[in-house]
């Protein structure tokens, strides 16, 4: 059985990819960027608090590193979605593309460019909240919506490539 998948990403599927990728490849970035702003919040209430409580009002010079940690905690969910909408428009072009599935290994094109993946090529294989994500290295992957298949059962891809590849489709929440 061939599948075959258009996809024209939206720039909700990027971010999804985007955050999907660092929770699987960079944990750290990703769990410091979802709880920047709530650290955030408590610096700025425990800040508060000592200043109303006096402790630090003789002490002005230690405010400013508090100033410059809650800054920056602040921002840091602010640059990330910054980055993302950047790199979605740098990536547009590659964001519409056709893959087929096959016995010998993955087409996929673009309107700029082609490529022949072998089977042997895809390092992981993920499928989370209805997008399927075949890694050929750490930071690429090709992202498959199950919505975008025009060819071949979404649900019967996931065994399919794992049995091509050899590798284990592994399912994220």
């Amino acid at each position: 059985m061939d599948f075959e998948v258009k996809t024209d990403l939206s720039r909700e599927d990027f971010e999804s990819y985007y955050y999907f990728n660092q929770k699987v490849h960079a944990p750290f970035v990703y769990w410091f960027g979802r709880i920047g702003v709530i650290a955030a919040v408590l610096v700025a209430v425990v800040l508060t608090i000592d200043i109303v409580a006096n402790r630090l009002w003789g002490n002005r010079e230690i405010m400013l590193p508090y100033g410059i940690f809650m800054a920056l905690l602040i921002a840091l969910p602010f640059v990330n979605r910054w980055m993302i909408s950047r790199l979605y428009k740098a990536n547009a072009g590659m964001l519409a593309a056709e893959y087929r599935f096959g016995e010998s290994g993955v087409r996929t094109g673009t309107g700029e460019a082609s490529s022949i993946y072998t089977w042997a090529a895809f390092r992981e294989l993920y499928h989370s909240k209805g997008v399927y994500y075949l890694f050929v290295d750490t930071n690429h992957a090709m992202i498959l919506p199950e919505r975008s298949f025009t060819q071949g059962e979404p649900a019967a891809f996931g065994p399919y490539t794992a049995e091509k590849t050899g590798k284990e489709m592994k399912e994220i929440k």
